[in-house]
């Protein structure tokens, strides 16, 4: 069983939400990897798979969601892949705890 969410972010997106994630969640729950090469999703996170980090996680992105520096959010796990841009936050959190979870943010 996955113990991780993933979140992959675009370039854009990265420039302000990734100080955020930073600051919010323990440094020992994330990794992050930068992908020079993929213009399209600059940043992969890895994150522990926990209820604190969900909602933090959660939290951040809808602060930059409603601020429009976040513009559209794919869900992806192994049984679904849906736009997920106008969920709420309780939605959000619970697909975070998905087994697989993966949120493009873009």
């Amino acid at each position: 069983m996955l113990t991780t969410f993933t979140l992959r972010l675009t370039r854009g997106v990265s420039e302000f939400l990734l100080s955020d994630i930073r600051a919010l969640l323990p440094a020992e729950s994330v990794q992050f990897f930068s992908n020079e090469l993929d213009e399209e999703w600059h940043y992969t996170l890895l994150c522990t798979r926990s209820d604190n980090n969900c909602s933090l996680a959660v939290s951040a992105i809808l602060v930059w969601h409603q601020l429009k520096r976040v513009h559209k959010m794919m869900f992806s796990s192994p049984a679904q892949h849906q736009d997920v841009s106008d969920s709420s936050s309780a939605e959000l959190f619970t697909l975070l705890k998905t087994p697989g979870a993966v949120l493009y943010l873009s």
